[in-house]
């Protein structure tokens, strides 16, 4: 994980860069669901997005043949991609590709809808919905494509100088926004291009360079899938219901636990919002507090304290404990308040041991479809707890065999 050196490589058609999407594949984040168990924000982006791709022509269509199998639900994780809070992505839609050079492992994750609290990643659908979505499609995604394939965009640089500039790469990424903006106009002006769509794209999207994260933090955790007996923590991820984890030393298996309520509820959020409006929408996003980044990176982002864990002192307390549930620190992700890189390989038995789980700086969803703000989520200490648990009773059923737990 800590070799890994992550490129944003091409951005494509979902078709044609994630693995094993069919036409009719609609991806969700976080563990997969049964189709009739979303009945949340989840599935509002669901059937927002068979109606965008032209798998069905109404809603009721979309949900018969959702429930027949016609349309299939895949999990991001499953396919090698990450999703933000829905994370819907159909087969026309754009996915930017990572490619790590260390390991040679390609990840994706869609391309952000731009600003605006309307968007299918947070539920909502309709004309405006889609017609930004296909604006991004036809014009912004080709244009970026492009500029990055013959010259990819190193993206650990970029990382490391926004959590210098006040970033933590989750709830704010104003600063690693910036500095991709100008990373892609260096690349179009040298090309003799000027997609002025694009980089109108990149000055408004707050959170473009999110999604761009989250598809480096897939191809950095990937890194890390599949070593025996390690409880090395490779994805936190969330579903309308659930919140799920996975472990290294059992790959692709989720261990889940129901989410808590909303309330009591800590953040902030846009008027005439209330925390009795909201609902949980899913997310793959929580894979950078995985990584030490986001909420864990609290101490690195003073200017969160409303929508964290308070004030700076705290913050920095914060990211300061969470070094006794990791394995190491990154080398070149840095927090300056603390002289420190960011704790770096979340691990399920330190986690156990000291009950501290990562919060999360989340953004914080409509029952309805929306974004209403953005929140401070903890997940449950539950799905550690079980992974843990299932490695050692592992490693005690293959005594003698060389599996051993690593913790």
């Amino acid at each position: 994980m800590t070799r890994a050196e992550p490129f944003l490589v091409d951005v494509l058609p979902a078709l044609e860069a994630v693995p094993g999407m069919q036409p009719s594949t609609i991806l969700v984040a976080g563990p997969l669901l049964p189709w009739v168990r979303y009945t949340g924000i989840q599935r509002l982006a669901v059937i927002g997005a068979a109606l965008f791709e032209g798998l069905a022509a109404t809603p009721e269509e979309a949900d018969t043949r959702l429930r027949s199998g016609a349309i299939r639900l895949g999990s991001c994780h499953e396919h090698g991609s990450v999703g933000s809070l829905t994370g819907v992505c159909t087969a026309s839609m754009p996915v930017l590709v990572v490619r790590d050079e260390a390991s040679g492992t390609t990840t994706t994750c869609r391309m952000n809808e731009g600003p605006g609290a309307h968007a299918l990643t947070f539920g909502s659908t309709g004309d405006a919905v889609h017609a930004n979505l296909a604006w991004i499609r036809d014009k912004v995604a080709p244009a970026l494509g492009a500029a990055v394939r013959d010259s990819p965009i190193p993206l650990l640089p970029i990382m490391a100088r926004a959590l210098a500039d006040g970033d933590d790469l989750h709830g704010r990424q104003q600063s690693a926004g910036r500095i991709f903006h100008h990373a892609v106009r260096d690349r179009v002006v040298a090309g003799g291009r000027q997609p002025e769509e694009l980089l109108s794209y990149l000055e408004t999207a707050a959170f473009h360079f999110l999604h761009i994260a989250m598809a480096a933090a897939k191809a950095i955790s990937t890194a890390a899938e599949g070593v025996p007996g390690s409880t090395v923590v490779t994805a936190m991820a969330m579903n309308e219901r659930e919140f799920g984890v996975r472990v290294s030393g059992a790959p692709g298996v989720w261990f889940r636990a129901a989410l808590p309520p909303l309330a009591p509820f800590r953040g902030v959020l846009q008027a005439p919002w209330t925390p009795e409006d909201l609902g949980y929408g899913g997310g793959d996003s929580l894979l950078m507090e995985t990584l030490g980044m986001g909420g864990a990176a609290a101490a690195a982002a003073p200017s969160l304290t409303r929508v964290s864990v308070g004030n700076v002192e705290a913050m920095k307390r914060l990211t300061a404990s969470l070094y006794s549930v990791t394995v190491t620190e990154h080398p070149i992700l840095r927090i300056p308040s603390l002289g420190r890189g960011i704790p770096w390989g979340l691990d399920s038995a330190a986690v156990t041991a000291h009950g501290l789980v990562p919060p999360v700086h989340l953004g914080a969803t409509l029952r309805t479809g929306g974004l209403a703000g953005a929140m401070l989520f903890t997940p449950p200490l539950q799905p550690f707890i079980d992974a843990t648990k299932s490695l050692h009773d592992s490693a005690r059923t293959h005594n003698g065999t060389g599996v051993d737990l690593v913790e």
